[in-house]
């Protein structure tokens, strides 16, 4: 009976154990999912700042008070040139791209055509001086299109 006791006390300690850790991953779980909102706001709240800076510093732009109408005429001047040198880069860049495409498409399609030769070659000499049983081998294509030496067949 004392050891009855004793074993039920043991067993309710374990259950009791067992509980406090559950709560204990429950907790830790909930603390990890609140660290990560945290962060996700944080996140939004940066987001949102630098976006109303960006607003703010369009406005400015947009508002600028003038002195005279030819410091207005400078500073629009000015932001006209560096505005068609940024145009002159991207149309240069444009340009860049497409001769490297059209490099690259040339060497393309030299690569094909001299592929395309030498399969015609390899067709001709298969069919001039290759018996037409053993010329099967080379369009086997589970080998690769070598031909295997086959003693029994």
């Amino acid at each position: 009976e004392d050891l009855r006791r004793k074993l039920a006390a043991m067993e309710e300690q374990l259950v009791i154990g067992g509980e406090i850790a559950n709560n204990a991953a429950k907790h830790e779980a909930a603390l990890r999912l609140a660290n990560q909102e945290l962060i996700a706001k944080r996140e939004a709240e940066l987001a949102l700042t630098r976006k109303l800076n960006e607003h703010e510093e369009e406005k400015f732009n947009l508002e600028e008070k003038y002195s005279s109408l030819t410091d207005e005429v400078a500073s629009k001047t000015k932001k006209l040139k560096k505005l068609y040198h940024k145009y002159q880069q991207a149309k240069a860049e444009i340009k860049d791209l497409e001769h490297e495409f059209l490099v690259e498409k040339n060497e393309m399609f030299d690569t094909i055509r001299e592929l395309t030769k030498q399969l015609k070659l390899r067709d001709f000499i298969i069919s001039s001086f290759i018996p037409p049983k053993y010329a099967l081998l080379y369009d086997d294509a589970a080998k690769g299109g070598i031909a295997v030496w086959d003693e029994l067949g």
